[in-house]
């Protein structure tokens, strides 16, 4: 007797993406909380690696917060040679004619600051030479963050930056605070931490912290407000 067990089942294929031709849609939003993007967490690498939904060019995603980070880092600890930021500011203020007798283009493409736009055949500013010159322009300060929460799944944290709002949550990168802090993510939630940020930001994703460390502890009773001036 020939046994019969139905048609053969075949798993339903995921979900397409609606904003890109190449991954899924779960795996695009995997990739937006991620680093690596969605290339460095595909199966198939080499089909999605330039998934531009994941990329860090998409505002909001990890590898977007990323590269400001590291942006913002180069201005207040790794500031380029004169010639490079001059070269860089020229073509940022859109000054015609400008020149590269320093020969500064090809570190600053290899940086990200610059990028060649095939169409218009012309040097262009990225998005992130252009944030690292507002960190050299803007002031930045030294501003209590406490850390509310912790998102182990999509790797962030929910932060009130002091100085930039007394109430208003910002997300930042949960790694960021791990590396930086020395706290494990079971420690962060309730602490108390210190970081250089731009707090003059309008928008709260356009936060950037930097130096964060752990606060040294506060005055008794400078958070129930009965800790007196001088004290």
């Amino acid at each position: 007797m020939i046994e019969t067990f139905g048609p053969e089942y075949v798993r339903p294929a995921p979900a397409a993406c609606p904003d890109c031709a190449c991954c899924s849609a779960r795996l695009c939003e995997r990739g937006r909380s991620s680093v690596h993007q969605c290339g460095g967490i595909s199966d198939k690498p080499e089909t999605v690696k330039d998934c531009p939904c994941s990329a860090p060019t998409a505002r909001g995603t990890h590898a977007w917060r990323l590269e400001r980070i590291r942006a913002v880092r180069y201005a207040v600890e790794r500031p380029l040679e004169p010639a490079e930021e001059a070269f860089l500011r020229a073509l940022a203020d859109g000054e015609d004619g400008v020149q590269d007798p320093a020969g500064v283009v090809k570190p600053l493409t290899v940086r990200g600051f610059l990028r060649f736009d095939e169409e218009a055949r012309m040097l262009r500013v990225t998005e992130f030479g252009r944030t690292y010159l507002s960190a050299r322009d803007d002031a930045r300060f030294v501003t209590p963050v406490h850390v509310e929460a912790v998102d182990l799944e999509n790797r962030t944290a929910r932060v009130v930056v002091v100085g930039w709002h007394i109430t208003e949550p910002v997300t930042v990168l949960l790694d960021q605070l791990i590396h930086e802090t020395g706290l494990s993510p079971a420690e962060l939630p309730g602490s108390f931490l210190e970081a250089a940020a731009n707090c003059r930001a309008e928008d709260r994703d356009d936060l950037v912290l930097t130096a964060v460390r752990v606060a040294p502890p506060l005055p008794e009773g400078w958070m129930d407000g009965t800790v007196t001036s001088g004290e």
